[in-house]
């Protein structure tokens, strides 16, 4: 698993409290599949493997978790926002709340779904 310094480069221009929960949801990320590609597109983080899997975005008040095929994820109906095609995302507005149990499944089931 390669870490991007473009990555690395977006994460430190976040707010503090910001940083660290784009921080832990890359960490996440990367643990749960390390073959994903960590790059730079559209101005912010996303990670592929064979086609787009998952991206992170950041405003001032929340770390968007957003999958690139989030309509299909089992069991996530009513948790992840979105209404578009295709594309969902989670808003993560506090670093305590950051729920690994959900978010590995549906990481995982995104990749499988790639």
């Amino acid at each position: 698993m390669t870490r991007s310094k473009y990555v690395d480069s977006w994460i430190s221009e976040r707010d503090p409290s910001i940083r660290r929960i784009c921080q832990a949801l890359r960490d996440l990320i990367l643990a749960t599949e390390p073959r994903l590609k960590e790059s730079i597109k559209w101005g912010y983080p996303i990670y592929e493997k064979t086609g787009r899997v998952v991206y992170l975005s950041a405003t001032d008040r929340y770390v968007a978790l957003g999958f690139f095929n989030g309509v299909a994820l089992s069991n996530s109906e009513g948790v992840i926002e979105g209404t578009g095609k295709r594309l969902r995302h989670l808003k993560v507005r506090a670093f305590e709340d950051i729920d690994e149990g959900a978010l590995v499944p549906w990481i995982r089931e995104a990749v499988a779904l790639d």
